[in-house]
Order: C-alpha cells, then structure tokens, then sequence
C-alpha cells in the first residue's frame, strides 16, 4: 500500500498508471483492507509534522491493523520541526516494532535548518 495526496496534482494517476489500484480514502478513516493482511504499508512524504500526535496513533493503530505478523511498516522522510521530532518518534516507537532501520537527519533544503527526516523500517512483532 502507497498513500498519496492529490493537492494540485495527479499523484494517484501516477500510482495508477504502475498498474495498481488507486483508492480514494480521507486521512481520518480506516483503510479499506482485512485485518492481518499486507505484507508492507509505505509512507513516503505523506503525514509529516503538519498533524497531531492523536491523528498519528489513529493511522499508525490502523496501519498495525492491517499489516500481517512480520509486516514491514516503512516510513520514508517523515518530517518535522527539531523541538517536535521527539513526539512523533514516540508515537512510533508507542507500537513494539523491531527497528531494522532508524534515521534522523537535517532536513536541507532550506536555510533555516529547524526540520529534521525521519526515516525507518519497522518490523511487525507476533503477538498472541
């Protein structure tokens, strides 16, 4: 699963045009998938630092929800400002997964570095 937002562009063409299947879902609501079923959920540049802690834990619950016992949850340059960044990694680490891969590096692209990526890959633990 891929998420993206169309904000002045067609982003979910591009999705579509790989050959997979574009949904259409608000960020507020849970995915359309069944428990335990997907092998990855992808985020890449998608839920940053512009939302709170309480919407957050609500996509990461149900992104847990639908990963499968061993599911990776990517997350691909999350970014925030310095003095936020220590929230939004809690929220993450609030889920037990195994970190296979943890990064927090200076967001450089503009001339105020107050902005940080964070970046992992995170392995769904099996749980009882």
């Amino acid at each position: 699963m891929s998420g993206t937002l169309n904000l002045g562009a067609p982003f979910s063409e591009v999705i579509g045009l790989r050959g997979l299947i574009p949904l259409h879902i608000s960020v507020g609501s849970r995915l359309p998938f069944y428990d335990n079923t997907l092998d990855i959920v992808h985020m890449n540049l998608f839920l940053d630092g512009w939302i709170g802690a309480e919407l957050l834990w609500f996509m990461l619950l149900d992104w847990d929800r639908v990963l499968r016992p061993k599911g990776l949850l990517w997350i691909d340059r999350f970014f925030s400002r310095k003095e936020e960044v220590e929230m939004y990694v809690g929220e993450f680490n609030r889920l037990g997964y195994k970190r296979l891969m943890w990064r927090i590096v200076p967001k450089t692209d503009k001339l105020v570095a107050d902005e940080v990526f964070f970046s992992a890959v995170l392995e769904k633990p099996i749980r009882a």
